[in-house]
């Protein structure tokens, strides 16, 4: 049971990931959308629409950071031992220091977008 609870958390986790990078990539479209002409008279729908998709990108922020957590707890399920399980932390480490970055960068790229 506790596998397949591991196994639910880390698709929550991915999916919670895939929804921020959705909203990011929509709210950047209507950013720049909204700059051309055919979108002049909708330009004031974007700011509301935007303050909507935060919402999304909030929720799944919380649930990235909660399920992350859970992963983080939980990584010794698979039976990584040794070597594995070292160079495994080494390159983990790695990848959340590169999206740390991308995550605060894509959110505040969001928030001012959406709040600015």
């Amino acid at each position: 049971m506790q596998e397949k609870l591991t196994i639910l958390n880390a698709f929550v986790h991915d999916v919670a990931t895939g929804t921020w990078i959705g909203s990011l990539v929509l709210l950047s479209i209507l950013h720049a959308q909204v700059a051309s002409p055919e979108w002049a008279q909708a330009a004031h729908l974007v700011r509301p629409l935007a303050g909507k998709f935060m919402w999304v990108t909030w929720v799944s922020l919380v649930v990235i950071v909660l399920t992350g957590v859970v992963r983080m707890v939980t990584w010794k399920v698979f039976g990584w031992t040794g070597d594995v399980a070292r160079d495994r932390i080494r390159l983990l480490k790695v990848k959340h220091a590169i999206l740390g970055v991308v995550f605060l960068a894509g959110t505040a790229w969001q928030v001012a977008i959406a709040y600015f």
